[in-house]
């Protein structure tokens, strides 16, 4: 029964949702330290990096679990989303997510302005992003809704960065993170398309439930666009090896053609297949920056 119950509350966390986020602030860290920013001993600097790590688990988790709670009611109303364990009746009283969530980020909060003042504050920044920003204020009220929760992609990068260096700010990862920032209305968008009729129903004015399939793939194709410019740019700024360049100019061909592909033939199928590249492509560039770093 108990591990039951921790099962229910893992759920709603959503690891695989977290897992990429995580996976964006670790990556950051190693790719920091490889380039030879990080800021103390090698051995200051992994506790510093564990801390980070074990506290961003904690919040990303936290931060998903708050933001099941405040979706309850058009969770209940989607196909996809009715199984969740609020809606589905696993967790009763809702209220019980909202006070986990709370305790997990008040927890990574704690951890890391222990580690980094800044690793806190750009947590902190993420985490208001995520659950007031995007999902309390604008999700409901306004298709352009994920360009304005979208920065909280990109916060775990700088979470990363900050433990192991001590700086607020550097052009490496504020690329980085502006990549997912782009990233994000392609994935979500692209999704979006095949769950038109849940958000519709849920009245959750995603862009393809207010504007026509045409447009949205136009909107989609033209953001992949800028993912190459970004990816240059990082380039150009980091100390990345030479095959770092190709290996991510390649991705970027691939979801170019995957978006220009939906704007030829729009279909739900086309817009699926982009939706489960998008995933791949973000963890494949993620890896790439890390192993070429240095």
């Amino acid at each position: 029964m108990a591990l039951s119950r921790v099962a229910v509350y893992l759920e709603v966390s959503k690891p695989k949702v977290a897992s990429l986020l995580i996976f964006s602030g670790a990556i950051s860290g190693i790719t920091a330290w490889k380039m030879g920013f990080s800021r103390s001993s090698s051995l200051l600097t992994l506790e510093a990096f564990t801390l980070t790590l074990i506290a961003l688990t904690l919040g990303v988790l936290g931060a998903n679990a708050i933001t099941c709670y405040i979706d309850r009611d058009i969770d209940a109303l989607m196909e996809r989303t009715r199984r969740r364990p609020i809606p589905s009746g696993r967790i009763t009283p809702p209220e019980k997510a909202l006070y986990y969530g709370l305790v997990l980020s008040i927890s990574a909060l704690a951890i890391l302005v222990a580690v980094n003042i800044y690793s806190g504050l750009w947590f902190a920044f993420g985490l208001v992003d995520s659950t007031f920003i995007y999902n309390f204020l604008t999700k409901r009220k306004t298709p352009w809704n994920i360009i304005l929760g979208s920065p909280a992609g990109g916060a775990p990068v700088m979470v990363g960065w900050t433990a192991v260096t001590g700086q607020p700010f550097h052009i490496i990862p504020l690329l980085l993170a502006a990549l997912i920032v782009i990233w994000t209305p392609i994935h979500i968008w692209s999704l979006a398309i095949r769950y038109s009729d849940d958000y519709r129903s849920a009245g959750v004015p995603m862009l393809p439930v207010r504007v026509s399939f045409t447009t949205v793939s136009r909107c989609i194709a033209s953001t992949t666009l800028l993912l190459p410019v970004f990816s240059t740019l990082l380039s150009l700024a980091g100390n990345f090896q030479p095959l770092f360049y190709f290996v991510v100019q390649g991705l970027n061909t691939i979801i170019i053609i995957l978006g220009f592909t939906l704007v030829a033939k729009p279909s739900h199928k086309n817009a699926w297949i982009l939706f489960k590249f998008t995933s791949p492509y973000l963890a494949v560039l993620l890896m790439t920056s890390a192993i070429f770093a240095g």
